[in-house]
């Protein structure tokens, strides 16, 4: 957030090609490629039924797991409903931000967007930047995207319960200081919790940088089962207060991800040149 407004993106043309996926992918090469990870003196144990994993080979059972989630997420369309709002002093509503969109990935992995409903926002003691916008559908969603995993440490913290659930609890930091010359290049820091049986990611919490000078709430995003095989994002929730220069300003966040199908397409984007004269 900041006192600067949105840039307009470019023209994309989307052509949906009615084809099957590919079993493979680019991103099934992603687990074999080197990360970070801080090491604990002793051995994890993770199930009661299979023997100790160390940090390691815990930190590999996650990124096999989260690549298998992407690849599934990659062939999904999903709709996303997001409400921020600034609150004041006396908890009242004093602006709001509405976005509601439907995603799909392309055949990159890349987001597409396409906006249903988005009113002009009332929010007037701050703008909502392009960074918060890349935040929605990048870290508050995904928290660290498995095509970047080079760029992160990885911490085994420890075991802990949600609900009668275990789970595994993994902080994650940059390996390089986020450059706020930079903005554009968002970087998660934070933790996650993966499920000690499935490796499957439960739940991430964290905030994004570089911040420069904008500001960025601390969220949490909960991923539930869609079916027997996939946990994907369902909702995120941020209440926090931003620090500005000039003001505080009470910021809140409440974004969900509903309405997953299988998307029987491949999908190709492609920027739109200027037509030669004449034409």
């Amino acid at each position: 957030m900041s006192h600067y407004s949105l840039s307009p993106v470019n023209l994309l043309i989307i052509i949906c090609l009615v084809l099957a996926f590919s079993s493979a992918s680019p991103c099934q090469q992603l687990a074999a490629h080197n990360f970070a990870v801080s090491y604990l003196p002793s051995s994890f144990e993770v199930s009661d039924s299979v023997a100790p994993l160390n940090e390691a080979e815990v930190i590999q059972r996650f990124v096999e797991t989260e690549v298998k989630q992407r690849e599934a997420l990659n062939q999904h369309t999903f709709k996303r409903d997001v409400l921020l709002q600034t609150i004041g002093p006396n908890g009242e509503i004093t602006g709001e931000y509405i976005r509601n969109s439907q995603f799909l990935f392309d055949d990159k992995g890349k987001r597409i967007e396409r906006v249903l409903y988005h009113p002009a926002s009332t929010i007037h003691e701050m703008r909502i930047t392009r960074e918060d916008i890349q935040d929605l559908a990048g870290s508050q969603l995904l928290g660290v995207d498995i095509t970047e995993l080079q760029k992160y440490q990885f911490s085994v913290i420890g075991q802990e319960l949600f609900g009668d659930k275990r789970v595994i609890a993994i902080d994650v930091t940059p390996l390089i200081q986020p450059d706020p010359d930079h903005m554009a290049e968002r970087f998660f820091v934070g933790r996650l919790w993966i499920d000690a049986t499935t490796f499957q990611v439960v739940k991430t919490e964290g905030f994004v940088e570089p911040q420069g000078k904008q500001r960025f709430p601390r969220f949490e995003t909960w991923r539930e089962p869609i079916n027997a095989a996939f946990v994907f994002p369902k909702r995120t929730k941020a209440d926090d207060i931003l620090h500005f220069p000039a003001r505080d300003v009470h910021y809140r966040i409440s974004v969900r991800y509903y309405d997953y199908k299988l998307f029987a397409c491949e999908v190709s984007v492609k920027e739109v040149d200027d037509a030669p004269p004449n034409r």
